[in-house]
């Protein structure tokens, strides 16, 4: 009895990180019952001599194969009224024995147990019996993983396998983060593949559960396009990707180990997740151009990791019009046509972080605007809005012309001028005196906004290039700061805006 307790401990001790609270109690519960429906066939058959023998699963003994002996083999040995001795291993004295197979049935784990007894030369089999579990991460775990001869963990191959590209697992998309898994095991250097069709446009997260270093892909299964892989991403070295994905497409997730000698049980899932009031393709957030940057409405947004918003743009009158978002999370944005066609994109053009795309469009010609993070971790608010950005053709100011070097503007160090670019290529030119050596700021930026995007260049007396910047201040303004020795010099100013709509201020300062 001592020996029993000693070796049940150990047990213990060895599968404590395998075995969850809730599958210990599981099995014992299911060993009482088939250790109570034994003990009645044994008393009925009069036996008297028994030892327990194994419990074979895939021409293997896996750890649970022990658990489940040491365990009934305890449970034999106390019952009240038993008339029989219990022998260890296959003693010689025995002619009773119980023993069993496991097999795997899709996501059943249903172990055979059988009373075999023997004769001389016969081995009648008295009694069978039947337990059944349903396959989760532990009991996979338990089932999977196995002690050979070396010593090394040895993995065997899932029901589920082979699958391939050409032949993957069919997983139906859950609703919610509660989605039961799908129970697999990668043997080293195995790839499970794993075929997801969602019935709605949303944002797909797949993922795997368990122990071991897992490593996702996911394609569009149709043209073989890769979408997107994540490592660890999930819980502890799990993978987990959020990608939005559209109704009636083909996508294929792929799951391997980190590297060629990752082996183990896991678990695989993918559910789907629809914001409320979000958009999508196929219905997408109607949005009312404004007339002007004054008369405008800013639509107020919050991003949850891997989301994406879609807008739909029916313009009222042909016109150039800025499409912006405003906020301290970097999005990024794309402009379709009607046909998906992709016509603009956009990451930092705006405030900061924000993006910002201007573009001419047409009356009556519909347009989708794909708003989402600059990557799947971005999260939080931001606003966006549309307007009509009028003509950009500003009038000449009152230091035209200054379009060519020997047209320059003199400027003071100090000094604060307002220009415009009046046509679309307008560029303008300025000279100014340095009469002490030093560190000199030289700085354009718009008059309303920062969102202007000038361009300087910085020449000597001989015309000969020093520096040049384009976004070098906040925005798109630009800025230099460099050590000048006395002398003359020469600006160029020119904008990189199609249509430039508002004027700029240009400053020379000494440090």
């Amino acid at each position: 009895m001592k020996r029993y307790l000693v070796l049940l401990i150990a047990l213990f001790f060895v599968l404590g990180s395998v075995y969850s609270q809730e599958s210990v109690i599981l099995f014992d519960e299911a060993v009482s019952t088939l250790a109570n429906s034994i003990h009645v066939k044994l008393l009925e058959k009069k036996a008297e001599k028994i030892t327990i023998g194994q419990f074979i699963f895939q021409d293997g003994v896996p750890a649970f194969s022990s658990y489940w002996v040491n365990q009934l083999q305890g449970e034999l040995i106390n019952k009240n009224g038993r008339t029989y001795t219990i022998y260890s291993g296959s003693a010689m004295e025995a002619n009773w024995v119980i023993s069993g197979e496991i097999v795997q049935i899709a996501d059943i784990i249903r172990i055979y147990t059988t009373i075999i007894c023997l004769h001389e030369r016969t081995r009648t089999i008295e009694a069978s019996f039947i337990s059944n579990f349903t396959l989760d991460e532990n009991i996979s775990e338990m089932f999977f993983s196995s002690n050979g001869s070396s010593g090394q963990s040895t993995v065997r191959r899932d029901s589920y396998e082979p699958d391939s590209w050409e032949a993957p697992v069919t997983f139906v998309i859950g609703n919610n983060p509660n989605t039961p898994v799908m129970n697999r095991t990668i043997t080293p250097g195995d790839e499970d593949f794993f075929l997801l069709i969602p019935d709605r446009d949303g944002r797909l997260t797949a993922e795997t559960t368990g122990n071991i270093d897992t490593f996702m892909h996911l394609y569009n299964y149709d043209n073989g396009d890769e979408l997107t892989s994540d490592d660890d991403s999930g819980q502890a070295t799990n993978a987990r990707i959020i990608y939005n994905v559209q109704s009636g497409i083909r996508y294929l997730a792929v799951v391997r180990g980190y590297d060629s000698s990752v082996a183990g049980a896991y678990g695989f899932r993918a559910f789907l997740s629809v914001r409320e009031g979000a958009g999508s393709w196929n219905n997408p957030i109607p949005y009312e151009i404004g007339n002007d940057e004054n008369n405008v409405t800013t639509v107020n947004r919050v991003f949850q990791a891997g989301d994406e918003d879609y807008f739909l743009l029916v313009p009222a009158r042909s016109g150039r019009i800025t499409i912006e978002t405003t906020g301290r999370i970097d999005t990024y944005m794309e402009l379709y046509d009607a046909d998906r066609e992709l016509l603009d994109e956009d990451d930092d053009g705006g405030q900061n972080l924000n993006a910002r795309i201007r573009y001419i469009v047409e009356e009556g010609k519909r347009y989708f605007v794909l708003v989402r993070g600059y990557n799947t971790s971005v999260t939080g608010s931001y606003g966006f809005r549309v307007f009509f950005a009028g003509s950009g053709l500003m009038p000449p100011d009152k230091y035209e012309p200054n379009d060519e070097p020997s047209e320059a503007t003199p400027i003071e160090i100090g000094e604060e001028q307002e220009h415009t670019f009046h046509t679309a290529d307008d560029v303008d030119w300025f000279v100014f005196q340095i009469t002490n050596v030093g560190f000199y700021t030289i700085h354009t930026r718009g008059v309303k906004t920062n969102r202007l995007d000038t361009y300087i260049e910085l020449y000597d007396n001989n015309l000969h290039l020093i520096d040049e910047d384009d976004d070098g201040g906040n925005a798109l303004s630009s800025l230099l700061r460099l050590n000048l020795p006395k002398g003359t010099y020469f600006l160029k100013v020119r904008c990189l805006d199609e249509e430039p709509d508002q004027a700029y201020i240009i400053t020379i300062t000494a440090e």
